[in-house]
């Protein structure tokens, strides 16, 4: 057995098990969906970081990324996992999240920079999970942002936190992968979390999770 395949199935245990965990958290311990499905959301996503460690290419998360969008995608279908899709809203975010996964992965191995798939999982597991969390958190007590007269279903703490961690996460990991502070990398930290904090705010029913990844790429890629 190769090292690769050995650690897909390990990948494949650990994932599952994030989401067993999920299950005992919502159902026995009766913790609320919203924060069971970031916890899942962001060990998940965390979890997948090491994917550059261990992968030199792309297949074998290209068929974790299919496995479990079907899985998901089932298990959504047939109200299996009520720790992800037990809300009242309408939501394909954990769908979508396997697939955000693997297609940056798949990126960064195609045009051989690493960046190009940490700092996207790393906004999508840290700044939208501490959003979530903390418009969950704070309920209806938070103003709801408004544009052109139109109220979207996002706050203003909420999206402030996104854009300053997203901020403060691309000033760190674009210094590691460029070696320093230049004005390119503040400009490329300031572009990055500008424009994803803005698609986070327009993105609704759990396209976040694709969306907000596809733009950190898209102005990583522009730089």
């Amino acid at each position: 057995m190769s090292q690769e395949l050995f650690f897909t199935i390990l990948y494949i245990i650990a994932f599952s098990i994030i989401l067993a965990t999920g299950e005992v958290l919502h159902s026995i311990l009766k913790v609320k969906t919203e924060y069971t499905r970031k916890f899942a959301h962001s060990t998940a996503s965390l979890l997948s970081l090491t994917f550059p460690l261990i992968y030199n290419s792309y297949e074998y998360v290209l068929v974790m990324g299919i496995v479990f969008f079907l899985l998901l995608l089932v298990a959504k279908w047939r109200h299996l996992l009520r720790s992800i899709d037990d809300v009242s809203r309408t939501t394909y975010g954990g769908v979508l999240l396997p697939v955000a996964i693997a297609g940056s992965f798949i990126v960064s191995v195609w045009l051989d920079d690493t960046k190009l798939f940490i700092l996207p999982i790393l906004l999508l597991g840290v700044s939208d999970s501490l959003a979530g969390i903390t418009g969950v958190y704070f309920g209806e007590k938070l103003r709801k942002v408004t544009m052109f007269y139109r109220q979207l279903n996002k706050t203003y703490l909420g999206s402030s936190v996104f854009f300053l961690t997203s901020l403060v996460i691309s000033i760190f990991t674009l210094h590691y992968f460029l070696g320093n502070y230049d004005t390119l990398t503040i400009v490329m930290a300031l572009s990055v979390a500008g424009a994803t904090a803005l698609v986070e705010v327009f993105s609704s029913k759990g396209f976040d999770n694709f969306t907000v990844p596809l733009t950190a790429l898209i102005i990583l890629l522009l730089f």
